[in-house]
């Protein structure tokens, strides 16, 4: 077998196994719930409050934040 098609397999097993790892890792944990936090990401964005997991909009509309300036 030629040496660079050998190379060439091995790379392509590599980056697809890598690829396959990254897919089925778990998430990172969802940051807390802050204003600074939710102002900037996004209101769609994951974090928690209280220990529950909620979204930025949510924890948005039940807080008195101050605006960012």
């Amino acid at each position: 077998m030629n040496l660079l098609k050998l190379a060439r397999i091995v790379g392509l097993c590599l980056t697809l196994s890598l690829t396959a790892l990254a897919a089925f890792a778990d998430p990172p944990a969802p940051q807390p719930c802050t204003c600074e936090y939710c102002s900037r990401s996004g209101f769609n964005k994951s974090c928690t409050f209280d220990g529950t997991t909620t979204t930025c909009g949510s924890f948005l509309a039940v807080t008195l934040c101050q605006p960012l300036g």
